[in-house]
């Protein structure tokens, strides 16, 4: 394939990543969630184009497996991605677990583009973004949970208050 037959190859699905990890970012900024729109939209091309680089050599002798084999590597590569992302915040408590399912999520399509379903990924995405939006709804009225925006401003606030001591509480004896 020479260089003008790859950008012609290549082109339509670019444009197809971008906007499907923009509309994946555009939602994660504003929610003000971790990972946001650059990260997607360099995820969803990253794995279309490590989908598409096997064929990029000559289209008819690529193999189905090595194909699969990339997919494989990029469903992995990109768990560990997530699994950056997912950290305890106390004992009990787990944030992280949505960034790393939409980075998982997003990677997903980047691969759905690039075997060739671009108009389906952007169908899925934009779906998935408004069934998100849908349940974040869901959360705020029956389950009355704080959005992560918020969250996150009330523990800067918390965070900025100073620490108390005991030094006014002459209830316990000090330690000589």
């Amino acid at each position: 394939m020479s260089e003008l037959e790859v950008i012609h190859y290549v082109s339509a699905k670019m444009f197809f990543a971008v906007v499907c990890g923009a509309v994946i970012g555009v939602d994660r900024e504003l929610t003000r969630a971790p990972a946001g729109f650059k990260t997607h939209i360099l995820i969803c091309v990253g794995s279309m184009l490590f989908t598409v680089g096997p064929s990029l050599g000559d289209p008819a002798s690529t193999l189905p497996d090595e194909v699969g084999r990339v997919i494989a590597q990029i469903i992995s590569g990109v768990g560990f991605l997530g699994a950056g992302a997912i950290m305890r915040s106390n004992s009990s408590h787990v944030i992280g677990l949505t960034t790393a399912a939409w980075i998982w999520f997003t990677a997903a399509v980047g691969i759905l583009v690039g075997v060739g379903h671009g108009g389906s990924a952007l169908f899925i995405t934009s779906s998935l973004v408004a069934v998100i939006a849908g349940a974040r709804q869901i959360e705020r009225i029956i389950f009355k949970k704080v959005p992560y925006s918020a969250q996150r401003h009330l523990h800067a606030v918390d965070s900025h208050t100073p620490p108390q001591d005991n030094q006014g509480d002459h209830s316990k004896p000090k330690a000589s």
